[in-house]
C-alpha cells in the first residue's frame, strides 16, 4: 500500500516542482525593453526684447571723459592724463569752459612732469581760445605753472598788441 500512497505524493511533488519552476521562469523572464520615448525639447525662449536705448549725448560722453582724465591727473599719472585730455581740448562737443579746463590740466601735467615749455604752450593755446582765461589765486601761486601762466599771458598780450599796431 505504500506504493499507491507514494505515487500520488510523488505526482504532487512533481506537479508542485513543475509549477514552481514555471512560475519562477515566468517571473524571471524580462520583457523586451520598450523603445525610448523621444525627448520633447521645449522650444528655446524668445530672445528678450531689448530695452530702448537712449540716444548717446556726445556732450555728456565728452564730459565723462574729461572727468575720467581729471581723475587720472589726480592720481599723478600725468602722461596718461595728457593723452586723455588732448582730444578734449578741441572737442566741438564740449563747451568752451570744458575745453579750457582740459588745456589747463594738460599744462599742469606738463609742468608736474618737469616740462615747462609744453606747459606754457598749453596756457598760450588756452588764452587763444579764451583771452579772459585766468587761474585761481591758489593756482597762480604755484612755483612752476604760476610762472608759466604769467609768461603765456604776457606773450598773448604782446601778440594782441602787435596785431592791433
Amino acid at each position: 500500500m505504500t506504493l499507491t500512497r507514494d505515487k500520488p505524493m510523488r505526482n504532487r511533488f512533481w506537479s508542485a516542482l513543475i509549477i514552481g519552476c514555471a512560475a519562477l521562469a515566468l517571473t524571471a523572464c524580462e520583457t523586451a525593453p520598450k523603445a525610448p520615448e523621444p525627448k520633447v525639447e521645449a522650444p528655446p525662449p524668445a530672445p528678450p526684447i531689448p530695452e530702448p536705448v537712449a540716444p548717446v549725448d556726445p556732450r555728456a560722453q565728452k564730459e565723462a571723459l574729461l572727468t575720467e582724465a581729471l581723475n587720472v591727473y589726480a592720481e599723478g599719472q600725468f602722461d596718461e592724463a595728457i593723452a586723455k585730455l588732448t582730444p578734449l581740448a578741441d572737442a566741438p562737443d564740449l563747451p568752451l569752459t570744458s575745453q579750457i579746463k582740459a588745456r589747463k590740466f594738460m599744462a599742469f601735467s606738463h609742468c608736474a612732469a618737469g616740462r615747462p615749455r609744453p606747459c606754457r604752450q598749453q596756457f598760450e593755446l588756452a588764452l587763444e581760445q579764451d583771452p579772459t582765461f585766468q587761474l585761481t589765486e591758489a593756482e597762480k601761486g604755484h612755483p612752476v605753472w604760476g610762472r608759466e601762466f604769467i609768461n603765456a599771458r604776457n606773450a598773448a598780450r604782446n601778440k594782441r598788441t602787435r596785431k592791433t599796431s
